[in-house]
């Protein structure tokens, strides 16, 4: 009996069993649902429809619910439909007992299906999100979907949807445009994960491996991650700025970004964030409207940048970026670190730069200052821009043994000085002489401290007229008045100027008058003045040791003792009329004089030259300036062994041709002799004896002139008139 019962057990189990598996995974075929099915999709939207082909009672362990199934179902929204490829609805065991029957769960699997129809459907259910905008923003496009509707209590759904979008178009804000657009998504109140999304902008391929989307609040929060690689047309419109001027079409830089980006149910920014890592195998910069060319030698006007990073940061309307990257000047440079960050509030902008300029040769003619290749130096600065003005905060161009420190250089647009508050170098120039000068301004007023400096090349300037260009040009209207206080300033290795002090006046970029005053050592002046007379700017400079601005004049050598008084008239920016007088001076080891000494016979005169030097009385020299000429008017020498006479001109650094005559004292004394009267007045009755005299060409480069005379029977009217015009003042 017990054998018989535990049979029929075993049966029944087995049977049910069975059954169920077989309701699990075939089902049983039934029309008596189909009513229902499509009863409750109209009880949700009336716009809603279904076409129902077979449906299957299965049942579904897991859920412990009755499986409605059916498969190639066509959902209609309107006019609109949606191909499903199954659907899955979960009826709970329970309700169908208590015959109140209540949907558990809905499965659908969609086929490939436009995303228009999709987001139809989206919105006519009445998710809560925009899809409107959606709607107006994307064009065709492909997606496969599968969504999950749960009925928890009270009736309450909750939607989780899965899928993939393919080769769509996407239209952001109105504004840009996404092209083969490509990811897989996951909807879940109100918060949608995308994956390995895939688009083309400006044809450049973007990757996303996740941005996460939550619409479950007032305000709509974007996040996620971006890599792309991008060129210069990108760059430009991002900045709104054309960089094609200056970096090379073809560099494309590597990046790495993160966003976060807040905005209204209408679509309206709130706020967002961009943190973006780039990276560049070698851009070239062109810097051809940058001219370094004169202090930057073997300058190729490129900067080449290698292996650089560089860290972007957006927050709303502040910009944040930090570069860091090799570069040269010169491709036979080895690269050096550069680094810069920006960072822009929106209303100010900052720049922090340091350079390595370890491998380039630097000169600054106007103060002798020269970095040789391979000797190190730093250049860190901060620059502030607000509006159209900038601000230098700090400038160091440092080493261990020079320092260049400016602060609180304020710039117009066109980069020109509007003010400052320090200028500070501490430097050794070519001579290998260490300088020290500040220039300190308050309000109008200029201090300028120096306890060494040399001002040779500002002397040379001045008795040259040699440089047409005003450094005061670098800035904008300087109106000031200049205090001056160098306590030793150099002239020449054998000569500097003690305790020069004085002031100077600045209109409108111009020095319109200065008045400076100094002593040698042996207690000798030195005065130095500028003043505009009659709309001409006007240059004096008096001194009781002439050598060391004589020998600024590459053609003048040898001179010894002597008093100098130099007077330059501008006339114009580029041609100003000097004079230059010299008194009781002589020639000592002046190669040029020697020869010309020799040839003309003069053998006594000559060993003077190389000795003790040859004594004269007074030197005058009148000549031009006009760009790199000096065209010598006259040149008159006259003392007690010889005088001479001549003209000529010199180019700078190229030639040297002067024209003339010498004549030895007894000549002089001898053609003055034989006028009537003033001869025996001036002179006397006994003359000597003698050569007459020679005319002679001194013509070449300075460091190779060639020289030639001929004998001359007469002198010159000329040559006497000038010479009676000594004497007379001499006997007066």
């Amino acid at each position: 009996m017990y054998k018989n019962l535990f049979r029929i057990f075993l049966i029944f189990i087995t049977t049910t069993t069975i059954f169920i598996l077989y309701l699990s995974f075939f089902g049983i075929k039934t029309d008596k649902f189909n009513e229902f099915i499509k009863s409750e999709v109209s009880k949700k939207d009336t716009r809603f429809n279904i076409d129902l082909k077979d449906v299957f009672i299965k049942f579904n362990i897991k859920e412990k619910s009755l499986n409605l199934n059916s498969r190639d179902v066509i959902f209609f929204v309107n006019n609109e439909k949606q191909k499903i490829k199954n659907i899955d609805i979960l009826v709970g065991i329970i309700s169908i007992i208590k015959q109140e029957i209540k949907l558990k769960k809905v499965i659908i699997n969609s086929t490939q299906n436009e995303i228009s129809s999709l987001l139809k459907l989206i919105r006519a259910y009445k998710i809560n999100i925009p899809i409107l905008y959606f709607q107006n923003s994307v064009t065709g496009g492909k997606v496969i979907y599968d969504i999950h509707i749960n009925f928890i209590e009270n009736n309450k759904e909750q939607i989780e949807i899965f899928g993939k979008i393919i080769d769509t178009k996407l239209n952001i804000l109105g504004r840009e445009k996404l092209n083969d657009v490509k990811f897989d998504f996951f909807y879940k109140n109100k918060k949608i994960e995308i994956k390995n999304l895939k688009f083309n902008y400006k044809d450049i391929n973007f990757l996303s491996k996740i941005i996460n989307i939550d619409a479950s609040n007032e305000l709509i929060n974007i996040q996620g991650d971006i890599k792309n690689k991008i060129n210069i047309n990108f760059l430009s419109n991002f900045f709104k700025y054309d960089l094609k001027n200056y970096i090379d079409d073809n560099v494309q830089f590597l990046s790495k970004s993160n966003f976060n980006l807040i905005i209204t149910k209408k679509f309206k920014i709130k706020s967002y964030r961009i943190n973006s890592n780039l990276n560049i195998d070698q851009a070239i910069i062109n810097l051809k409207n940058i001219h370094l060319t004169n202090y930057i030698k073997d300058f190729e006007k490129v900067l080449t940048l290698n292996n650089s990073s560089i860290n972007l940061n957006i927050e709303n309307d502040k910009i944040n970026i930090k570069i860091n990257s090799k570069f040269f000047l010169n491709k036979k440079d080895k690269p050096r670190n550069i680094s810069l960050n920006y960072y822009n509030t929106g209303v100010v902008e900052n720049y922090e730069l340091d350079i390595d300029l370890n491998e380039n040769h630097l000169i600054f003619e106007q103060i002798k200052f020269e970095k040789k290749k391979y000797e190190k130096l730093l250049l860190n600065l901060t620059l502030n821009k607000k509006r159209d003005n900038y601000e230098l905060i700090n400038f160091n161009l440092y080493n261990d043994k020079n320092n260049f420190t400016l602060k609180n250089i304020l710039f117009n647009d066109s980069f020109k000085i509007k003010d400052f508050s320090l200028i500070k170098a501490s430097f050794h120039n070519q001579d290998g002489f260490l300088n020290d000068i500040s220039f300190q301004k308050k309000m109008n007023e200029i201090k300028l401290i120096s306890n060494k400096f040399d001002i040779s090349p500002i002397i040379e300037e001045n008795l040259k007229s040699k440089n047409n260009k005003n450094i005061l040009d670098i800035f904008d209207n300087l109106n000031s008045s200049v205090d001056i206080n160098i306590k030793s300033a150099k002239l020449d290795d054998q000569y500097s100027l003690n305790n020069l002090n004085g002031s100077s006046v600045i209109k409108k970029n111009k020095v319109n008058k200065t008045n400076l005053s100094a002593k040698f050592n042996d207690n000798k002046k030195f005065i130095y003045t500028k003043d505009k007379i009659d709309g001409k700017r006007v240059t004096t400079i008096y001194s009781d040791v002439a050598k060391p601005f004589v020998k600024k004049f590459n053609f003048l050598r040898g001179f010894e003792d002597g008093k100098l008084d130099f007077t330059s008239t501008k006339t114009n920016e580029s041609f100003s009329k000097s004079e230059l007088r010299i008194y009781d001076f002589k020639l000592k080891d002046m190669p040029v004089l020697t020869k010309l000494l020799s040839l003309a016979s003069l053998q006594g005169i000559a060993d003077l030259a190389t000795g003790e030097g040859i004594r004269f009385n007074e030197f005058d020299m009148y000549f031009d300036n006009s760009d790199n000429l000096i065209n010598i008017k006259e040149i008159y020498a006259l003392g007690p062994a010889i005088s001479i006479l001549m003209e000529g001109y010199v180019e700078k650094n190229k030639l040297v041709s002067l024209r003339g005559t010498l004549v030895p004292a007894t000549t002089i004394n001898k053609t003055i002799a034989k006028i009537p009267l003033l001869g025996n007045i001036l002179v006397g009755e006994k003359m000597g004896e003698g050569v007459f005299g020679v005319s002679f060409k001194i013509k070449g480069p300075p460091d190779d002139l060639d020289t030639r005379v001929n004998p001359i029977k007469t002198l010159t009217p000329r040559f006497i008139t000038r010479t009676l015009d000594k004497i007379k003042k001499k006997t007066n």
